[in-house]
């Protein structure tokens, strides 16, 4: 847009034109350029005709008359030419143009009039040749007026008819009437100039009033625009050919931080941070694309903020756009994508990113996979911390406990929490067994030493399973299974330690998850059978109960003891319906049998957890209708550890059916003697860890008389487990323990093999035999005698 179009356009606002009309202004402004520029070009043939003419008529007419002709008509061109120099039409007034307009048609009309005369005089004179150049100049002349007044439709109707007349009359005075045809061609170019004169002016003027609608359509545009972009949160941007930004808007500046006239002229692309946002940008600015929503990002007073651009681009090659600022949005974005792939507690990698990176190492993702080492790690026992300490410590140990594995490892491998207190440690690497395992000690030291928070001091001990995969030789569920299988491992063997997966492990599992599978059909199928092993007194050697131990009778592998398929119910949730139809049989069984036998049952921690618990046992005894306190269920210290209150509230619940409450492996727990003051039990069994020394270990005789002294004052009954041989029956029973059960005694037996060998039946005298021990049997006839005796001696 030229100066005079942009003052134009603006004309109303700035005063520059009063009472013109717009259109009559614009028409005027283009006249003048265009005869200014028609007779800048119409120059050099004007001087070149003055020129033929005054060489052909020299010699042939008066030269003082035609010197002094071309004089005038030079003269004449240099006032054009000093006139056309005079104004600045981008900086004239409305009224400045319109005096420059008349005086430039008064001196073409002087021009005009000049040629006028010239042609009939030298047609006096004119001869042969010279006949034919003043005809071709003056048909030359005549023709100019297409070029020089094109837009001034009186000038070129005067110079038409004036020139066409002095035409004619030239040829009039060379030929007479025999110059009809000539004037005739010259009448014919007069009206096809005039014609032609009509019909420019109407396309100039139509044109003239289409550039006035284009501009308030314009105008229109551009005042929606800045109105757009005042009440948008937008902002408007062009740049030019070269990529340089222009008529920078106040706001696009604002929103920059800078003023309009600081960037007015940058690159459009340096306002941007590097990055491949940037990079994209000047593709698109470079190819002249157009794009939409592109994301950048940028500083805007030292702050990040993030920018969606879109653009087109223009004819003249300048593109113009919106951005767009997305900063909120875009940290909303982060944010979400951090929650989805980040920890919200400790910060670490969590279970989902871990899954895609351990998939993309193991060659899921890829034609081939990574050499990787996986440790899985699981806190000790941190569901008592929680308990204890409160969650909030509990979490910034969590915390502490992140922040010490990363530490350990280099800046590309990965530690992730994969839930609770589960972490993992994924790290690319070709190292042999003992380097993992050294590493895998590290993890369990850093994690072992002492935490500081608030002032006060806390430990915690993890397990670590090890597991590897050598260039993809495993996916990844597999890779994770194995490093589940060598944490599972590392548990069995306590607290504080590691395993490394091997193929015996898999085994292991293999077997496992046959057990599982045969367990659920073992009830069902009648695999289950209850077996029973005696426990005596020790003192008269009579057999004062049972106590119910569960065997599986495997189709396939015959007998199975509990200690390899409780564990598997336990974790499985099974050992609910094992342990209530224990209870059951076991139940029928003792009511089978003749006497008043006690009948021992253990519990398991789930069992008491099993708010069904109470009613299982009532139904069973109002179905058998045997005498509750012929019941003696038998618990560990775990139960009231685990469960706190709510155990020792089942208890009591049990304890008011009429049961009785014993606790089992005395001795081998961490606060065994804390429990016996929280809970009245009926009776206490002492482990079998004290009793097998205890013929030539003086700590264990020390430990067990205590237990007895200490069961004596509380009003608890003692029973020893796990006798094995006679001298340890008779110094237990010096001891002052009570009952005693073993091998030494007898096996455990079915129940249809009570009764059967001869033994006692009498339920005076104690509980039917199952085939007793021969050295027990000569224990019992002594202590029978020497109760006997004993009895003749009170007599």
């Amino acid at each position: 847009m030229s100066r005079y179009e942009y003052v134009t356009e603006y004309q109303g606002d700035r005063g520059r034109v009063q009472n013109a009309d717009r259109l009559q202004h614009l028409l005027l402004y283009r006249r003048l350029k265009n005869f200014s520029s028609g007779a800048t070009f119409s120059l050099l043939p004007a001087l070149v005709s003055i020129f033929i003419l005054l060489w052909t008529f020299w010699n042939n007419a008066p030269q003082l008359v035609i010197a002094i002709w071309a004089t005038l008509q030079v003269l004449q061109l240099c006032v054009f030419v000093v006139l056309d120099r005079s104004l600045d039409l981008d900086d004239a007034p409305f009224e400045g143009m319109r005096r420059q307009w008349r005086r430039i048609l008064i001196l073409q009309a002087v021009g005009t009039t000049i040629w006028f005369v010239i042609f009939p005089y030298l047609a006096l004179y004119a001869v042969g040749l010279e006949t034919a150049v003043l005809g071709i100049v003056g048909t030359a002349v005549l023709c100019g007026t297409l070029l020089v007044h094109r837009t001034a439709p009186q000038a070129s109707i005067f110079h038409t008819l004036t020139m066409s007349g002095s035409l004619a009359a030239s040829a009039f005075l060379v030929a007479s009437l025999s110059a009809w045809p000539t004037i005739l061609l010259i009448a014919s170019f007069a009206i096809a100039l005039l014609a032609a004169t009509r019909r420019q002016e109407r396309y100039f003027v139509a044109a003239g009033k289409a550039e006035i609608e284009r501009r308030e359509s314009t105008s229109v545009v551009r005042m929606l625009l800045n109105d757009y972009e005042e009440q948008s949160s937008d902002w408007l941007w062009t740049i030019g050919p070269r990529g340089n930004l222009r008529d920078v808007s106040e706001r696009l500046a604002k929103a920059l931080g800078r003023d309009s006239g600081q960037i007015e002229g940058l690159p459009f692309i340096d306002l941007f941070t590097p990055g491949e946002e940037r990079t994209a940008l000047a593709t698109r600015v470079s190819e002249r694309s157009p794009f939409r929503d592109l994301l950048v990002r940028l500083r805007v007073d030292g702050e990040l903020h993030y920018w969606r651009l879109s653009a087109r681009p223009r004819e003249d090659g300048s593109m113009s756009g919106v951005a767009r600022d997305v900063t909120a949005d875009r940290l909303i974005e982060e944010r979400v994508a951090f929650m989805a792939h980040y920890d919200n507690l400790t910060g670490l990698a969590n279970r989902y990113l871990f899954n895609e990176r351990l998939r993309s190492l193991t060659g899921e993702q890829s034609s081939s996979g990574s050499s990787i080492a996986l440790f899985y790690l699981d806190l000790d026992d941190f569901k008592a911390v929680n308990d204890t300490r409160g969650h909030l410590i509990g979490d910034r140990l969590l915390r502490e406990v992140g922040t010490r594995l990363e530490q350990e490892v280099r800046s590309e491998d990965l530690v992730a929490r994969l839930g609770g207190d589960e972490f993992a440690v994924l790290i690319e690497t070709r190292a042999g067994d003992g380097l993992l395992i050294e590493r895998a000690h590290r993890f369990l030291s850093v994690v072992r030493a002492p935490y500081e928070i608030d002032g006060h001091s806390y430990r915690v001990s993890t397990s670590v399973g090890v597991a590897r995969s050598i260039d993809g030789d495993c996916d990844a569920e597999e890779l994770m299974r194995r490093a589940d299988l060598a944490l599972y491992a590392a548990k069995e063997k306590g607290r504080d330690n590691l395993a490394l997966f091997e193929p015996s492990l898999d085994r292991i599992a293999r077997q496992r998850r046959e057990i599982e599978s045969d367990l659920r059909d073992a009830i069902a199928g009648g695999q289950m059978r209850m077996h029973y092993q005696s426990i005596v007194d020790l003192d008269t050697g009579r057999t004062t109960g049972f106590e119910a131990l569960l065997r599986w009778y495997h189709p396939h592998r015959g007998l199975i003891l509990p200690n390899d398929f409780l564990h598997v119910a336990e974790e499985t949730g099974m050992v609910l319906q094992l342990g209530e139809w224990v209870i059951r049989q076991a139940l029928a069984d003792a009511t089978a049998m003749p006497g008043d036998f006690r009948i021992a049952i253990n519990l398991s921690p789930t069992q008491v957890k099993n708010p069904n618990l109470v009613a299982t046992v009532a139904q069973a005894i109002h179905a058998t209708n045997i005498a509750p306190e012929r019941i003696e269920l038998e618990i560990t210290e775990h139960v009231l550890m685990d469960q706190g209150d709510a155990g020792r509230n089942t208890l009591l619940r049990l304890r008011e059916l009429g049961v009785r409450i014993a606790l089992d492996d005395f001795g081998t727990g961490y606060s065994s003697l804390g429990y016996l003051r929280r809970f009245p039990f009926d009776r206490i069994k002492i482990d079998r860890g004290f009793i097998t020394d205890v013929a030539n270990d003086l700590g264990s005789q020390a430990i067990v008389s205590t237990i007895t002294r200490l069961a004596d004052a509380l009003g608890m009954d003692t029973t020893a487990e796990g006798i094995e041989e006679r001298a340890q029956m008779d110094l237990l029973r010096k001891l002052g323990v009570q009952e005693a059960q073993g091998f030494f005694i007898s096996h455990p037996v079915p129940p249809e093999e009570i009764g059967q060998h001869g033994g006692e039946c009498d339920a005076q005298k104690g509980a039917p035999d199952p085939e007793l021990g021969p050295e027990f049997v000569t224990y019992r006839k002594g202590r029978a005698a020497v109760v006997a005796r004993r009895g003749s001696d009170a007599a």
